[in-house]
């Protein structure tokens, strides 16, 4: 027979959603031995309180604001290209107009680059996003919570969450609520699968709705943030109550005023002051090591931890705390940890860009050659990498390996973030033409620096050549 403290404890597990942001009951909590979905983990009210928790992190701690930020710089750049000669620059151009607010966003608010910048905002505090592809070209986001179970749902329906899912667990159906004047949530309408992005932060392959990558480090946040306020409300009392005067005598010390059984008052304001007391009388300033060497560093080594919520080096944050070597061992690692979610972002937009190549064709703005369809279209995004850290070393290392053939020109300019290798040279070209037609040419050597000769002014006679074996003068 179960007993009613095994009963209580088995709901419980049954009902505890598994995250301590949530559900942070103690530090050395039983484990459930039962193991389920993420999904069933993370109940609605339940995920709810954990977007509530990451949105009021990101909105008040600056600490959080700013590691959200960074992961963004280092992530959400993307260059369009187009390698085709046939159609590419048309294409190009057409990406170019459409990503202007007026034409890619439902609202006309953001161009598409800081739609992606946003797209991945809202999945690092909430978990996921939806994009509705509108009939008028432009796209609109939804947010996590207003992603919701319909009240009404028909016969064999299974929805999880807010999107409705076929037997192998894919999204077909997204159920949307809309922001009421007075703050609720009311159903307004379902959107299929062929007309939605959904972008999701899943760590299971039975995941269907994402779950923030902060969640593991809101507790981590929330301790640092409350001890910074504790630590402050400290040191203002220390203000306060700056003198403690210690009195064995039953007389006052010093000039007093008023009744002397009362002490006596000190004046700080009106300079440095001296102070006579009697033997056994003692006075001395309230103050303390606040927040002392210890804790300081209790607190240096919970930031480091919670970084890593997003796999940034802790370098990033203190850049005190590590030398120039230390801090480029630091962000290789990092620029490692980006290649999963480089790809993540590139789906979406490639989701998109096919999505557009169809419109484009469908109204005539795009005429694909005989015999290409749109699978044929040779695009791609391209992160815009990480520059040079030490530009005279790396820039020969990078000449080195070409010449070695370990990597290409393309592949460098995609890893440094410097545009089409084609379209550098055609600029190189370019501007070697202007320059010596303005009678400065350019040269580069073979480190890839550039020299500039002296024009040479019509008429002027070459300096004189030494003769074979007669040294100069």
């Amino acid at each position: 027979m179960i007993s009613p403290t095994q009963h209580v404890l088995g709901w419980i597990r049954n009902f505890a959603s598994g995250y301590d942001a949530v559900d942070r009951v103690g530090q050395r909590r039983p484990v459930s031995p039962i193991l389920k979905s993420e999904d069933n983990h993370l109940r609605p009210i339940d995920a709810r309180k954990l977007q509530a928790s990451s949105r009021d992190l990101a909105r008040n701690f600056s600490l959080v604001g700013w590691v959200i930020r960074q992961h963004l710089n280092y992530l959400t750049e993307f260059d369009f290209q187009c390698h085709d000669d046939a159609i590419g620059e048309q294409v190009e151009q057409l990406m170019h107009q459409w990503s202007r607010p007026a034409n890619c966003d439902a609202a006309g608010r953001h161009d598409l680059w800081k739609l992606i910048r946003l797209t991945e905002q809202r999945k690092i505090i909430d978990g996921d996003v939806v994009h509705l592809k509108l009939s008028d070209g432009t796209l609109q986001a939804i947010e996590a919570d207003r992603i919701q179970d319909p009240s009404e749902k028909l016969d064999g329906e299974t929805w999880v969450n807010g999107l409705r899912v076929n037997k192998t667990g894919r999204p077909v159906e997204v159920s949307i609520f809309k922001r009421d004047a007075g703050g609720g949530m009311s159903f307004e309408k379902r959107v299929g699968a062929s007309n939605f992005i959904h972008y999701a932060n899943v760590e299971r392959f039975d995941q269907i709705r994402g779950v923030s990558p902060l969640a593991a480090a809101i507790n981590s946040f929330k301790d640092v943030y409350e001890a910074i306020d504790l630590a402050l409300a400290k040191m203002k009392v220390e203000q306060l109550f700056a003198l403690v005067v210690t009195r064995e005598s039953t007389e006052a010390t010093g000039e007093t005023t008023g009744n002397e059984s009362e002490g006596y008052e000190v004046d700080f304001k009106s300079g440095p002051i001296k102070m006579e007391l009697d033997p056994g009388d003692d006075a001395k300033y309230l103050s303390s090591n606040n927040p002392g060497n210890d804790t300081q560093a209790f607190i240096k080594l919970v930031i480091r931890i919670a970084l890593t919520s997003l796999d940034l080096p802790y370098g990033l944050f203190d850049t005190g705390d590590t030398n120039f070597f230390g801090g480029k061992a630091g962000f290789m690692v990092y620029e490692r940890s980006l290649l999963a979610k480089i790809r993540d972002l590139q789906n979406v937009l490639r989701q998109i860009t096919l999505w557009k190549l169809k419109q484009w064709i469908l109204d005539g703005s795009l005429v694909l050659p005989r015999g290409m369809t749109i699978a044929d279209v040779p695009f791609e995004w391209v992160h815009r990498g990480m520059p040079w850290w030490d530009a005279s070393k790396e820039i020969a290392g990078d000449l080195d390996a070409i010449a070695a053939g370990l990597t290409d020109p393309y592949t460098v300019c995609k890893r440094r973030g410097l545009g089409e290798f084609e379209e550098n040279v055609a600029r190189i070209a370019k501007a070697r033409a202007f320059a010596d037609s303005m009678g400065v040419p350019i040269q580069w050597n073979r480190a890839g620096s550039a020299t500039v000769q002296e024009p040479v002014s019509p008429g002027t006679p070459e300096p004189a050549k030494a003769e074979d074996g007669v040294e100069d003068a």
